[in-house]
């Protein structure tokens, strides 16, 4: 199960945007991911540390410490999107931040990155791409959607003043994917763009009007890193490192190292197309240069489990050398790095910025995670959604990331006084209190642990309660469960203090549950029939009736089902493969989809869960629709509403009750499901997956056998055992991890 489902609130006031997106302007990159896998942005007011913690405690982190967010709508009232972003230093020492949107590039002062403050917004073409760099006292801005180069001046940045200066035009078409440039040599590199390799421009002399010099055309070319060579065989010479490949990438795709010292002809030195490659992406050099970095941007999910980094050995630059890679234990999309004083920062899209330790490039194997901050809470899915890039160079330690669908971060390391590890996680803990868990904590190099200072906090219903963690032997520290209510969710987490003041504190908790055990009475994935009902008699809505089928995406309704293998889920009606938004969508009434009966007699505590997706927030009425879930235990005769669901998802979302806080558990349960169109001109989609039925044991049993604690072994205590046959549980009354004839045995001998 990922943990991040349960992630705290975002931030106060933030909610997915009710809006319909803006078209992106047709381009060589139309069938690109983040067009495929576009979201609403997230929108807010500003947050700032020290204004409460709700932000800061929302997002996954090690080692990074938010200091102000700013959601996309308090960067330009027409963003919908963020992508690149890059930092300024004046020449006072004051810093800022420079970050794309849809709409055009804005720039923060971010010298205190709590007070980090917008002071200027420069609109440009609409697009999902652009790219900025720096060289001097200039900004270099570049589009997809077009314009050529935007030149913005910086001169007067410290008064409050950037203005566009002027555009530059030449050099062919005017669309671009990426900007690079070489501060040393004072030269401007186009890449991408169409077909485009790369385009090459002079800064030096007349800054604020770079002049077209030369191209190179062979391969195209999707980001390059440019540098001098200082020493060795090609000592002197200017080399372009080059992802790329033909058919825009798509093809022949890997690294290409060219010699750019003559720009009106560059030299393809080598190229290296290494194993299981996707698309050729971007890349950072080490800053020896004696490896090249590389992201693969459609290995992940592909060819490759987890976010994977290629290690490219360009000593010898005309016989390049694939090493190896190196992973960490997300399956997120890699998508920009930098490196940075022997650190590696990667913009990793649903797993945010990830930091490396590169100091052994060489040996991949060596190479270590030591830091992250996770911008996407929901999931770390191979989805293209999340960080776009990174800035890690301010001198002050300041970094700043953008977001696609949440903004501009600026964040600074933090000093981490330890870490933590559980080596066997407790699946549940006595509702009486008293289960032990054993922690290892591990002081960070430099950080000696005071003892008395360990706590594990534990987040139930009733609130967050704090336990002592207390040294065992040598890193293993230990903590006991208060009690707690039986089939709630326990949080728990662990901080520690160094003798010098330094914190180590896990910001999202882990989980367990309050229960002795658990017994799986139901799991239906929808991948078959078992029973349901879509569309009943009295149901009244003329389109939008309940369906199971893989979904046919639209801005309304998902693309896939929620469950982990397959691809069925119910659904309000698919309508044509790229047809209309609301060709299909619930309309003129209400749809239900019904449960079969379940006989949940002699269970403990059964409860019920499932994912949905709703929405109901776009079209000519928004918000005035709902879905009431509803439990009857009397096989549908009189219905009690779980929860009558009025406000949109748009993503897949889970519920869990306990059913006896709604109705008596009996041997007649049904569950509904009822999408209804209340108002004209909304625009309704709902689906449901992975329902399951869960017996949650609230105390051990005298008896063995006797699951439903009636003090005898019967009939329902047999049916118990059956539904969980094969699995570990309460019924695996051996402990030999399975429910087998063994159990069996022992619940006949145990037989009234």
């Amino acid at each position: 199960m990922n943990l991040k489902s349960f992630a705290r609130p975002l931030a106060l006031g933030l909610s997915a945007a009710a809006l319909v997106l803006p078209a992106v302007t047709a381009v060589a990159h139309e069938d690109d991911g983040k067009v495929r896998d576009r979201q609403r942005p997230v929108r807010g007011t500003v947050w700032r540390e020290g204004e409460g913690a709700v932000a800061g405690g929302g997002f996954a982190s090690q080692g990074i410490a938010l200091k102000s967010w700013h959601p996309l709508n308090t960067i330009s009232s027409g963003a919908t999107s963020g992508n690149d972003c890059w930092g300024y230093v004046s020449s006072s020492g004051r810093e800022y931040a420079l970050i794309g949107v849809n709409n055009g590039t804005a720039v923060y002062e971010v010298t205190d990155p709590v007070n980090a403050t917008q002071i200027a917004f420069i609109s440009g073409p609409n697009s999902l791409w652009r790219d900025i760099k720096v060289y001097g006292r200039n900004a270099y801005v570049v589009s997809e959607g077009g314009g050529g180069i935007q030149v913005l001046a910086l001169s007067q940045i410290d008064q409050g003043v950037v203005t566009l200066s002027g555009s530059v035009t030449t050099g062919g078409g005017l669309a671009t994917h990426n900007v690079a440039i070489n501060p040393q040599s004072g030269y401007l590199y186009r890449c991408g763009g169409g077909s485009s390799g790369l385009r090459i421009y002079n800064l030096n002399g007349t800054p604020a009007t770079p002049v077209f010099v030369g191209e190179w055309s062979s391969y195209y070319v999707h980001d390059a890193q440019i540098v001098n060579i200082t020493s060795g065989p090609w000592a002197g010479r200017e080399v372009a490192f080059c992802c790329g490949g033909l058919n825009g990438g798509q093809a022949e795709t890997g690294l290409y190292i060219v010699d750019v010292t003559d720009k009106a002809q560059p030299t393809l030195l080598s190229r290296i197309l290494y194993p299981n490659a996707r698309y050729s992406h971007q890349g950072w050099l080490t800053e020896d240069h004696k490896y090249f970095l590389l992201g693969d941007e459609l290995d992940e999910g592909a060819t490759q489990p987890l976010s994977t980094t290629h290690v490219i050995d360009v000593q010898a630059l005309n016989a390049p050398v694939w090493v190896g890679t190196f992973t960490n234990s997300t399956p997120a999309i890699t998508h920009n790095y930098y490196t940075h004083n022997g650190k590696m920062y990667a913009a990793n899209y649903r797993s945010g910025i990830r930091v490396f330790d590169v100091g052994t490039a060489g040996s991949p194997n060596s190479v270590t995670e030591v830091a992250f901050f996770d911008t996407y809470p929901a999931d770390d899915g191979a989805s293209f959604n999340g960080l776009w890039s990174v800035y890690p160079y301010f001198p002050s330690g300041t970094i700043i990331g953008s977001d696609l669908e949440r903004g501009l971060f600026v964040w600074r390391p933090e000093i981490i006084a330890a870490t933590f590890a559980v080596a066997n996680p407790p699946a549940f803990v006595d509702p009486a209190g008293g289960t032990t868990v054993d922690v290892t904590v591990t002081a960070t190099p430099g950080q000696t642990l005071d003892p008395t200072t360990g706590k594990m906090f534990v987040t139930t219903g009733a609130g967050t309660s704090v336990v002592p963690l207390v040294p065992v032997t040598g890193t293993t520290w230990r903590a006991s469960f208060p009690a707690s209510a039986c089939t709630e969710t326990v949080g728990y987490r662990f901080e520690v203090q160094s003798t010098s003041g330094a914190v180590g504190a896990e910001l999202n908790d882990r989980f367990a549950l309050s229960a002795i055990g658990q017994t799986i009475v139901i799991d239906d994935n929808f991948e078959t029939n078992q029973g349901w009902t879509g569309g009943v008699a009295g149901d009244t809505a003329i389109s939008g009736v309940w369906e199971r089928a893989d979904p046919v995406m639209t801005i309304a309704q998902p693309e896939d089902d929620h469950s982990a293998a397959g691809t069925l889920c119910w659904v309000t009606q698919n309508g044509p493969v790229g047809g209309a938004d609301g060709a299909a969508d619930v309309d003129g009434g209400f749809t239900t989809l019904l449960s079969p009966v379940f006989d949940l007699s002699g269970y403990q505590e059964p409860m019920i869960s499932y994912w949905y997706w709703y929405s109901n927030n776009l079209g000519g009425a928004p918000n005035a629709d709902s879905m009431p879930i509803q439990i009857s235990n009397d096989g549908g005769t009189t219905w009690t509403t779980l929860i009558d669901v009025t406000a949109s998802t748009n993503a897949w979302a889970s519920h869990q009750w306990r059913v006896s806080s709604f109705v008596a558990p009996t041997a007649n349960m049904r569950v509904r499901f009822i999408a209804q169109d209340l108002a004209t001109g909304s625009l309704v989609e709902a689906a449901v997956d992975d329902f399951r039925i869960i017996d949650i044991q609230c105390a051990a049993n005298a008896l063995p056998g006797d699951f439903d604690g009636n003090g005898t072994v019967d009939g329902a205590d047999l049916a118990v055992l059956l539904n969980g046959w094969g699995a570990k549980g309460v019924t695996d009354l051996d402990g030999n991890g399975t429910t087998d004839g063994a159990d069996l045995a022992i619940l006949l001998n145990n037989w009234g």
